[in-house]
């Protein structure tokens, strides 16, 4: 899902001018969602004290989504970037744990 989401991003900063503000909160809930899926899949078994970042991250996202969507485009696409980079980093880190560790 994490890749077909950073597609999705990266489609949205190409046609930016012409996302309606409803576009881009749906695109914000979507990054808001995949968030949340990865806290509880990949972070599910970490100490909630080493979470706390994601934590912070989600509630502020949570709590700011229409503003998020009411930015300029200069600054929503600096978001879309942070977000897009963010979950290619959650991503790369998720599939890394999965892979089998070989001995040499």
């Amino acid at each position: 899902m994490a890749t077909t989401l950073i597609t999705e991003i990266q489609q949205a900063q190409a046609r930016l001018q012409f996302l309606s503000r409803a576009d881009r909160g749906a695109l914000v809930i979507r990054i808001l969602r995949e968030l949340k899926t990865h806290r509880q899949e990949a972070l599910g078994n970490v100490p909630a004290e080493r979470c706390v970042w994601i934590d912070r991250l989600i509630a502020s996202v949570s709590s700011t989504i229409s503003e998020i969507a009411n930015m300029q485009d200069a600054e929503f696409n600096r978001v879309l970037n942070e977000f897009e980079k963010l979950i290619a980093t959650l991503q790369d880190i998720s599939h890394a744990k999965k892979r089998p560790k070989t001995i040499h």
